[in-house]
């Protein structure tokens, strides 16, 4: 099967996309998350699986949501030797055409999807479908060649023996369907022969039941006159019981007054505990209240003692602070008169520094000249020089395609070994091999790429002959030298190493007009010449005299500002006449303003100290003033709380309220002690627990009589029945109806043992056949993975022709072991294998990946975008990605399309 064309109109966020793709060959698809991509195989598997009216779940939530349109899929494929033209139309405006060529016929409606599906079902194996379009869910599973029966067949014909196609052969499926007459797939007993079995299994346990029904009745005589002297026994001792729970009860009811009385002292007592309870907790908060008046006096003393001494506190910081601000203003008095001596001098040395910058400048404008030549002589030689960076690149991906073919080409062909034993001509390929001595330390090993003769002498002449997989390797590798030498003619080079000299050559001088280009930066330093050239103008003016320097007005501002701090001070600084003279007076001014602007400084730091200290002491007055206040309306409040608690109720009252509720108390419970004392000695305690336990022994005494009478009854009834039932004639029965049931049972059993005899020795041999696949699939897998992971890999194969294992370096790993990207690897190379295998009679189908190899490193991304490339040579391959640098810079010679 071949993809030509793929459309979507209205399918899930997709309004309107249509795809084309080559027959061979790599197309990379590429677009962003939620674009669609994956709808794509959605899309292609809804076309051929279901007709436009159905209502099945999955193709409901293909429709745009609140959008009432119709979904339509077209696309075009080639199946076997027909090419196919089909569109199907669901939900709105349904429709379903169908057109083939080149006979030209067209179908509609249901007929053109029947005849779509039987064509889809008659070209292509829907097992290699599963096995080749894969999913994003499905990336990491390796697929098992051994459930796709078209690998079957190409294994079958690189083997050399008859094609097992599992159960579509008709004596496997003759013998698979008799089997299952009989037993389950899981070899449980099914149909006709688990009914024999069932019912020979009831016959046995029908002959049980009346044999056992047999016994019963002769056991069932002796327990009814056991049952009924067991009756009369605890009839007898029932009713005695029944007296004296009677007489027990008579003696309760007389107890019952004494009880009364104990339980109304009880409450009293309670309730004066309560009054006594309430009296104390009234006394409790007259004492607690009369405490916090206490307390509270205190507080209000201690704050108001506080509150005076912050206030003196404050007076001393106030006087503090007054000084300190006396000794700042003269501090700042005297920075200000150093502040101007040293802008004086600055202004003085600045015209005298404009002479010796304008000489400086003139120097540096000399050398921006000399940069700007270099510059000029650089830019012309790169532009003599036509290999730039992208050249070299491509230069060098075209020789890697050509050492990655050759890579392949010598780990999939045949490698000849020979050492020598003896003396003789050693002739291969026609031509004698020097070298090979018997003293040689190791052999010769010659790649075979074509058939190859090797004659020693006279004696003997062997020829090798590779497989047709080192042919394709061969082929491959000749495109790939191909390749690079039309892009050496295109650069004008010879090889590889003169595009490499030709690329450093450009390198060089891009270096020197890099190196130029920063040393005119470095020399303008952020300016243009222009600016500079200015620059140069005004400071020869200004030396001339014809200007005054910019800031000349700033600094005669800042002067009188200075002037004015100073309040009147007069500074007439000598003015010297050479720089460094200028300089070193400068220096000593400044050096006298700093010694000012520290004392100064740390008169601003006294000042502010002095006023931290005199701001927390007021902070401190204003709180301990409010908290005084604070202190005094509480004492006050709590002195009104106490006046009016007493003149409501005295101390000495609430003191007799508690001793008369402790009196009371104490004498309604002195009553209760004695009460409890003697209903103790009347002994009612006992008498309520043997009344309880006589009459549980009552009402135990009776259920057992009761069941008695039923179980006789129930023993009676079964006697009367088993008369009436005939239980010998059963028995009989029984016998006979069995030893039919086991006959039936016992002829089904030989056939179902027949088959399932049968069935195994099928299994048995279609074993051994899918053994002999594995040797020309394992290969084809080995030679696949040796291009990305060296020449020491390989796989061990199960039962099912599934990689169990992978092996580098002889070390083995389960697949379940490997990392996800090792694992996702494994997966491709099969996949690529298989398909391989498929295409070669062109009963393939295409390769689809959904974003797979996203964990793969950089190094095994780049072959296995060469293993994907090889095989797009002899088939489809389709790569969906939201990742483009994935496939586009690994892949030779993939199409790109982006969605």
């Amino acid at each position: 099967m071949r993809l030509h064309r793929l459309a979507m109109r209205d399918f899930r966020g997709v309004v309107e996309r249509e795809l084309t793709f080559d027959e061979t060959g790599v197309t990379v698809v590429v677009g962003d998350n939620e674009t669609g991509k994956s709808s794509l195989l959605e899309a292609l598997a809804l076309l051929f699986e279901l007709p436009d009216d159905s209502k099945a779940a999955k193709l409901r939530s293909v429709q745009p949501v609140g959008r009432d349109v119709g979904s339509e899929v077209e696309a075009e494929v080639t199946l076997g030797e027909t090419r196919v033209h089909y569109r199907k139309q669901w939900f709105r405006q349904r429709a379903t055409e169908l057109r083939t060529e080149p006979d030209g016929r067209t179908w509609t409606g249901r007929e053109a999807h029947d005849e779509a599906v039987r064509l889809f079902r008659e070209h292509v194996d829907q097992t290699l479908w599963t096995a080749l379009v894969v999913g994003q869910e499905h990336a990491l599973a390796v697929p098992a060649a051994g459930s796709v029966a078209a690998v079957l067949t190409a294994l079958d014909e690189a083997a050399g023996g008859e094609v097992d196609h599992g159960a579509s052969v008709p004596l496997v499926a003759a013998v698979e369907t008799e089997y299952l007459r009989y037993f389950t797939r899981t070899g449980r007993p099914t149909g006709d022969y688990a009914e024999a079995v069932t019912r020979r299994d009831e016959q046995h346990a029908r002959l049980e039941e009346a044999t056992a029904g047999l016994a019963e009745v002769e056991q069932d005589v002796t327990r009814a006159e056991r049952l009924g002297r067991d009756r009369g026994t605890l009839a007898t001792r029932l009713a005695e019981q029944r007296l004296r729970v009677a007489e027990l009860e008579s003696r309760r009811h007389a107890a019952d007054e004494l009880i009364g009385q104990v339980e109304r002292l009880r409450r009293d007592s309670e309730l004066a505990t309560q009054h006594l309870d309430a009296a104390r907790g009234e006394r409790q908060r007259r004492e607690t209240l009369v405490g916090d008046v206490r307390q509270r006096e205190e507080a209000a003393t201690t704050a108001l003692e506080a509150a005076r001494r912050a206030g003196l506190t404050l007076h001393t910081a106030e006087l503090e602070w007054q000084a300190a601000t006396t000794r700042l203003h003269a501090a700042r008095q005297e920075h200000a008169t150093q502040r101007a001596v040293v802008r004086s001098l600055d202004v003085h040395l600045t015209r005298l520094r404009d002479r010796s910058d304008l000489t400086e400048l003139q120097a540096r404008l000399a050398a921006v000249e000399d940069a700007r030549s270099q510059e000029h002589q650089a830019a012309a030689a790169l532009q003599r020089s036509p290999v730039d960076a992208a050249a070299v690149e491509a230069a060098e991906a075209a020789h890697l395609e050509v050492l990655a073919a050759q890579a392949a080409l010598a780990a999939g062909s045949p490698t000849l070994v020979l050492r020598r034993l003896g003396p003789g001509e050693i002739e291969v390929a026609g031509e004698p091999l020097d070298g090979l001595t018997e003293s040689a330390e190791s052999p010769a090993e010659v790649v075979v790429e074509r058939d190859t003769t090797v004659r020693a002498g006279d004696l003997v002449e062997l020829t090798v002959r590779p497989g047709a997989g080192a042919a394709e390797l061969a082929a491959a590798r000749a495109r790939a030298e191909h390749a690079e030498s039309r892009l050496l003619a295109e650069l004008g080079q010879a090889d590889i190493a003169a595009v490499r000299r030709a690329g450093r050559a450009r390198v060089e001088a891009e270096r020197a007009l890099a190196g130029a280009r920063e040393t005119l930066t470095r020399r303008l330093d952020g300016r243009t010449f222009e600016e500079l050239l200015a620059e140069r103008d005004v400071l020869a003016a200004r030396v001339a005299g014809a200007v005054q320097p910019e800031n000349a007005a700033d600094e005669d501002a800042a002067e009188e500002t200075a002037g004015d701090a100073a309040e009147d001070a007069t500074v007439e600084p000598p003015v010297p006449d050479t720089i460094e003279a200028t300089r070193t007076a400068l220096v000593r001014a400044q050096e006298e303003e700093s010694a000012a602007t520290q004392v100064s400084t740390e008169a601003e730091a006294a000042e502010a100290a002095v006023r931290k200290e005199f701001e927390a002491a007021r902070e401190e007055a204003t709180e301990t003033r409010v908290r005084a206040e604070q202190a005094v309306e509480r004492r006050d409040d709590a002195r009104a709380s106490l006046l009016l608690a007493r003149e409501e109720r005295g101390d000495d009252t609430l003191a007799e309220a508690v001793r008369k509720a402790a009196a009371e108390a104490e004498g309604i419970a002195t009553e209760l002690a004695q009460a409890a004392d003697t209903m103790s000695a009347s002994g009612v305690d006992l008498l309520d627990e043997r009344l309880i336990e006589a009459t549980r022994l009552r009402e135990q005494l009776a259920g057992q009589v009761e069941e008695l009478q039923d179980e006789l009854r129930l023993v009676e009834g079964r006697l009367e029945m088993a008369g009436a039932q005939g239980l010998a004639s059963a028995v009989e029965r029984a016998n006979a109806e069995l030893a039919h049931a086991q006959q039936h049972h016992d002829t089904l059993a030989r056939r179902a043992a027949a088959a399932s005899r049968l069935r195994d020795t099928l299994e048995r041999h279609r074993a051994e056949s899918r053994r002999r696949y594995a040797a020309p699939l394992r290969a084809r897998i080995d030679a696949l993975g040796r291009v990305v992971h060296g020449s020491s890999f390989g796989v061990a194969l199960g039962d099912d022709l599934e990689v169990e294992a992978r092996v580098i370096d002889g070390l083995r790993l389960p697949v379940s072991s490997l990392s996800t990207g090792a694992r996702e690897q494994l997966a491709t190379i099969v996949r690529l294998a298989i398909a391989g295998l498929t295409a070669v009679d062109g009963s393939g189908v295409p390769v689809v990946l959904d974003d797979a190899l996203g964990w793969s490193d950089p190094g095994r991304l780049e072959a296995m975008g060469a293993l994907l490339a090889r095989a797009g040579t002899t088939g489809q391959v389709i790569l969906l990605t939201c990742a483009p640098d994935r496939y586009v810079g690994t892949v030779p010679g993939a199409r790109v399309v982006r969605i």
